[in-house]
């Protein structure tokens, strides 16, 4: 049997191949071998860096998170130096010592004066700020309440009778059941026979029924 009219027979043999090629083109290689992990600190935080403009609360905040940093080094300060100098110093010493301490004493002091006043101002900034969040959410409140009222009140007459006969003392108006408009006062379409006139006024017009080309074209082609 001719094998002519098959001319790719045997090349598209499968064939056992012992060695494979060791040859690889760049663009098969793996790009990334290895895992990335985020940084710790957001990069938003490290672009932008602190904020040049900052409200007093966050500034009051600061300086008692750095008052509470000073104290806490002064007392490790303060038992550092009494473990080196346990029975080492002098009377001389003894009495440098004294004076040193009582300075630290009163530094100390002074820090802790400052660190409560910076408690109280945060505790009643936190306050202020809660009752100034609950008054405008009750004041959101009570006008939503109150457009609702007056909604309901003006839409249906049944429901403010003093306004509808004009009793009450808001009403300047005289009474009527009657609504304010109804809901298809707006539309285009309505009365057009009473509103329509054969002679057009080349006035503007919404209605494509209603336009001066529409009436000449019906009148010369369908009349």
């Amino acid at each position: 049997m001719s094998t002519a009219h098959r001319p790719t027979w045997d090349p598209a043999q499968a064939k056992d191949v012992k060695s494979g090629s060791r040859q690889y083109s760049s663009r098969d290689m793996a790009s990334q071998t290895k895992l990335k992990f985020s940084n710790a600190t957001p990069v938003a935080a490290i672009e932008n860096g602190p904020s040049e403009e900052e409200d007093p609360a966050s500034k009051r905040q600061k300086m008692l998170q750095e008052a509470l940093e000073l104290d806490r080094d002064d007392d490790d300060d303060d038992a550092k130096v009494q473990d080196k100098g346990k029975g080492k110093a002098t009377a001389d010493d003894m009495d440098v010592d004294d004076d040193d301490d009582d300075d630290e004493d009163e530094d100390s002091d002074d820090d802790e004066d400052e660190t409560a006043q910076l408690l109280a101002e945060l505790e009643r900034i936190k306050r202020e700020r809660a009752a100034e969040e609950e008054r405008k959410a009750r004041e959101v409140s009570e006008g939503k309440a109150r457009d609702l009222e007056e909604e309901i009140a003006t839409r249906n007459p049944l429901l403010n009778l003093e306004a509808a006969l004009g009793q009450g003392s808001k009403s300047g108006k005289p009474g009527t059941f009657a609504v304010k408009k109804r809901w298809d006062d707006d539309v285009i379409f309505k009365n057009q026979a009473v509103n329509s006139s054969d002679s057009p006024n080349g006035q503007f017009v919404n209605d494509l029924l209603r336009t001066e080309f529409h009436r000449k074209f019906m009148a010369k082609f369908i009349k």
